[in-house]
């Protein structure tokens, strides 16, 4: 009798285990085609901006594609953390996919920094476009990220940055103790004390209060954010300066992407091209749009261009910085901001400047 319980016992344990196992492989997201999967992809700008139009359009791709097997879950405005924690998240695999600016995590991957430096990319968007896309320096930056267990997928622009400020921006002057809210990122930081100014690290989602505030003066944000996070009203000016990229980069924890089948990872290689295209005709699109909103909600902003001596004043001092890339970002940087020196110069010469 006591046997026959045993056996029974046995049986069940068995029939239960076996249920939940089978159960169990109905939620991976490693690269089981069979079965439905959520990837989870995070970002900390506000919806309706470039990054959160990035990830829907990836997301409504990678299902049709799938044909509706893989859910791409879009956590946006800092949902799962600051730009620091979702890095983070990336990198121990609490998260699938992450965007992030280049400047943003200059402090974990210094050479990322050299993305970040003034006056080095053109004031073209399409040959930054093709720069960040096509361009040997990102390729390099992929291949770091690598050895660091975060797969690359794409790189994408947002602009070239513009100041805001309540007073003109035209000179060295006026930059003098100028309260420069900037990413938390040692370059960054260089390159506004380059310039005479007093750089102030700042959370992008406490910016506006910070204008609003005057713990800081001023912002370089691509006229998009400008309008996305209203720093315009509590700003005067605005100064068509292009000074520098907003570089962003979409991320793969490696171990996750290294997971995915073969299939899975033919769905967002087939898909790429797309993407780009999608980044770029929302960019111009968004761009306009975004201004003629500001001009049309703040009448009475003032808009302003730098002159080309002007523009050559600012790039000289900030040279500087450029001399000191390795002690900022170390030989991989000075080997990133070379190389980007070189494609602007190719890519300028192919779509013209």
């Amino acid at each position: 009798m006591k046997k026959r319980i045993f056996s029974l016992l046995v049986c069940t344990v068995m029939v239960v285990g076996m249920t939940l196992s089978l159960s169990g492989c109905g939620s991976s997201g490693q690269g089981d085609t069979g079965s439905n999967e959520v990837w989870k992809l995070a970002h900390t700008e506000s919806t309706d901006t470039m990054y959160d139009m990035w990830a829907n359009k990836f997301a409504e791709l990678v299902n049709e594609k799938s044909e509706g097997r893989i859910t791409v879950e879009v956590y946006p405005v800092g949902q799962l953390g600051d730009s620091a924690a979702q890095l983070e998240m990336i990198q121990t695999g609490g998260l699938d996919i992450g965007i992030f600016a280049a400047g943003d995590v200059g402090s974990t991957f210094p050479a990322t920094q050299a993305m970040a430096l003034n006056f080095l990319f053109s004031e073209n968007d399409k040959v930054n476009e093709a720069v960040l896309t096509k361009g040997e320096a990102t390729k390099k930056l992929n291949e770091m990220f690598d050895k660091k267990g975060i797969h690359v997928y794409d790189w994408l622009s947002l602009g070239n940055m513009q100041w805001t400020s309540n007073k003109p921006l035209h000179s060295l002057d006026d930059f003098k103790g100028f309260k420069m809210r900037i990413m938390n990122t040692p370059l960054i930081s260089k390159n506004y004390k380059a310039l005479g100014a007093n750089p102030t690290p700042m959370a992008f989602m406490e910016t506006y209060s910070g204008l609003q505030l005057k713990t800081v003066q001023g912002t370089e944000q691509p006229i998009n954010a400008i309008e996305e996070m209203k720093f315009y009203e509590v700003q005067d000016y605005i100064t068509f300066s292009n000074h520098a990229q907003m570089a962003s980069f979409v991320a793969f924890n490696g171990e996750f992407y290294n997971g995915l089948s073969d299939e899975d990872k033919e769905i967002i290689d087939s898909i790429k091209a797309d993407m780009e295209a999608y980044a770029s005709e929302s960019l111009e699109k968004v761009q306009k749009e975004k201004f003629e909103i500001i001009k049309e909600k703040k009448p009475d902003i003032k808009i302003e261009y730098l002159t080309e001596d002007e523009r050559a004043s600012f790039a000289k001092a900030s040279m500087a910085v450029r001399d000191n890339i390795v002690d900022l970002a170390g030989e991989e940087g000075k080997e990133v901001m070379d190389l980007v020196i070189v494609d602007v110069e190719n890519f300028e010469k192919e779509l013209g400047n």
